[in-house]
């Protein structure tokens, strides 16, 4: 009998590991740390540039521009939240983005109060009144907390996870909790619907994070990222998805899927909007202020496509891609080709980092001891596959994950970023989405796997109307030379 999609794929990344552990018998890995590292990266200094970054016009409000309007009392919260739930009602049926919606008067009661408090003086924090949605596999106090899963029907949060205790300090609303795909075990969301067209899917696993930005629902949303899970549906919902350095960001209160992999990802509509969110949620001390980096100037910096994230690319994709590279070159990026990553490096993370994810998922998810049935049938093939896995692979995987974040390291100390597409395709049809488990994270897994920061910046639409997405990397530590990039692209993107 044939196996299944789901199957086959992790056999082929098993396979991809045995010959690996073959071909480098005997080779020493020299783990080097970013802080053993970056001290002797000789960077170009960031300057600021001529005028002050804005963000772009957009058919919906961004966070910083609510934010600007709200201070300046020609917003409410109130309004705001109307506006919001106005956007809820005429398209969630459709897309589904939503598992929970805060019930209308308790979301327009906490507006109210806020208004009452911004009239006083009380102004809690640089989100006051502005409305953000939660991934299902972070908790949220007194909301379901599912992960999009019957193993965890009926399932309330408690407290908070630790990165939605920060945006309710700094006065944000929290909207609902959005849709993942189960357990956020894959790079798809099936049960929701693409805003662009609904035929087609809208990436995962937080997609229903990215539709409520995408579409007005929210002006911001927290996801996570272990593979690709901000980057890739933020890409096909025409987005920005950030995922800082690994560790920058609280995983305290996620539901985990791999310990040595989870992100927490922020999901906006500018770069601007995430760069606020990384100055709420970092935990880092002494942390610098990440919207400085906004204004900063991008000429005569160095990024490096590597082609073999062109690989297979969908052709009208990648014209739209080409014309982001163009853009950069205009705003006098220096923009080169460079031969690594490999396409091998590209197989192999995603490899590897498949069945270190699902080790770990399936090690985490014995603590559930769930009926098999209560899992959809792609989550539960790739939890009992990864059961069977020996452990030499796994310590194989982390081997090859040490190495290759090393030779990375000494990449992006030759260079200010790395940028390719996001995607390699744009959303898939619904009724072919598993065809594409793998090929839609191809580009973005390196990245969550040795941690480093990466953006997706839209880029265009191909001549179907879907999106694309733009993916820049920096080296661990440098999220705010990442941000500076990205809105430099931004940038030259609407010149």
């Amino acid at each position: 009998m044939d196996i299944s999609l789901t199957r086959a794929a992790f056999r082929d990344a098993i396979s991809d590991i045995e010959e690996y552990a073959v071909d480098n018998l005997g080779r020493r890995c020299a783990f080097l740390t970013p802080t053993e590292y970056l001290p002797a990266i000789k960077r170009t200094p960031l300057t600021d540039r001529d005028e002050p970054y804005i963000a772009k016009k957009d058919k919906h409000l961004s966070m910083a521009q609510a934010i600007k309007l709200m201070a300046k009392g020609s917003l409410t919260s109130e309004e705001l939240a109307e506006r919001c739930i106005d956007a809820v009602t005429k398209r969630n049926l459709e897309l589904n983005a939503f598992v929970y919606v805060l019930p209308k008067d308790e979301w327009l009661a906490q507006a109210r109060e806020l208004d009452r408090e911004r009239k006083a003086g009380d102004i809690r924090g640089l989100l006051h009144g502005v409305p953000i949605s939660v991934k299902d596999v972070i908790a949220v106090k007194d909301m379901p907390n599912t992960a999009s899963s019957r193993v965890l029907s009926g399932n309330i949060a408690k407290e908070d996870a630790a990165s939605v205790k920060l945006v309710r300090q700094a006065g944000a609303i929290i909207t609902g909790k959005t849709h993942t795909h189960e357990f956020a075990l894959g790079v798809t969301t099936p049960q929701c619907r693409n805003p662009w067209d609904t035929t087609r899917d809208p990436g995962g696993s937080s997609g229903g994070s990215a539709i409520t930005v995408a579409t007005g629902m929210s002006l911001a949303s927290l996801g996570t990222d272990t593979r690709a899970s901000s980057r890739v549906p933020a890409a096909l919902c025409g987005i920005v998805g950030f995922k800082p350095t690994f560790g920058q960001i609280s995983t305290e209160g996620v539901i985990t899927l791999s310990w040595s992999l989870d992100h927490i990802g922020c999901l906006t509509q500018t770069v601007e909007d995430s760069a606020i969110l990384l100055n709420i949620l970092a935990k880092t001390n002494g942390q610098p202020d990440y919207t400085h980096y906004l204004n900063k100037d991008i000429k005569g910096l160095k990024v490096g496509i590597p082609t073999s994230s062109l690989i297979g690319s969908d052709p009208d994709l990648l014209k739209v891609f080409n014309q982001a590279v163009q853009a950069y070159r205009d705003a006098s990026v220096k923009v080169i080709e460079i031969d690594s990553p490999t396409e091998q490096d590209f197989r192999l993370c995603n490899s590897m980092g498949l069945v270190l994810s699902r080790c770990e998922a399936a090690n985490y998810h014995r603590t559930f001891d769930a009926d098999p049935s209560l899992y959809t049938r792609p989550v539960y093939e790739q939890l009992d596959e990864a059961s069977k896995v020996p452990a030499i692979l796994y310590v194989q995987a982390q081997r090859f994950r040490d190495e290759f974040r090393q030779r990375m390291l000494v990449q992006l100390g030759r260079l200010d970023a790395l940028l390719m597409p996001t995607c390699r395709v744009p959303a898939p049809k619904s009724n072919d989405v598993e065809r594409f488990f793998l090929t839609l994270s191809l580009n973005c897994i390196p990245w969550s796997f040795i941690g480093f920061p990466t953006i997706s910046v839209p880029c265009g639409f191909t001549p179907e109307g879907l999106p694309v997405g733009a993916q820049l990397v920096a080296g661990p530590m440098e999220d705010g030379r990442l941000l500076a990039m990205a809105a430099g692209l931004e940038k030259a993107l609407e010149g």
